[in-house]
């Protein structure tokens, strides 16, 4: 039996990132140096030059960027900035898995406003960002939380 090719079967995802801060201009790097192709769109233009030098496609506005990956990142400065660029396009979301990275310290600890997005690195479909949430938090698959269990040897967690 032969092995497969991986480098013929190896297809990266196709990734946007919205928002070309620190975090941004870094998980874009990280996903070039991956492989995957890569779109950027920032609100003020110019802060993509580095890395459109590693390979990132450049993107005009937020629906061309968002139209361009079924994986979209955003990393934004707050919930407000994330809610102006991603409600004028909720449309153009569906099907595709938005990753929220968004940090909102404004309201301190506990839930983002009501009718935003959940908190910080919380994934989810375009359905939400169309419609207000019932809670303040977003609901987690119980298979993504395991319970600490103990060692057997030790006894501890």
């Amino acid at each position: 039996m032969n092995a497969p090719n991986d480098t013929q079967n190896d297809a990266r995802t196709p990734v946007t990132v919205l928002g070309l801060g620190a975090m941004g201009r870094a998980l874009a790097a990280a996903f070039l140096r991956a492989g995957h192709p890569t779109t950027v769109w920032n609100r003020t233009p110019g802060r993509a030059g580095e890395l459109l030098a590693q390979g990132a496609t450049p993107a005009d506005t937020a629906a061309e960027a968002v139209a361009a990956a079924p994986l979209v990142i955003v990393c934004v400065l707050d919930y407000d900035a994330a809610h102006a660029i991603l409600e004028p396009i909720g449309a153009r979301l569906s099907g595709r898995v938005l990753v929220n990275l968004t940090s909102d310290t404004r309201s301190g600890p506990g839930p983002p406003p009501p009718g935003r997005p959940g908190t910080a690195s919380t994934t989810s479909t375009a359905r939400s960002w169309c419609r207000p949430r019932s809670s303040g938090s977003p609901r987690r698959p119980s298979s993504t939380v395991a319970p600490a269990r103990r060692s057997r040897r030790t006894g501890r967690r």
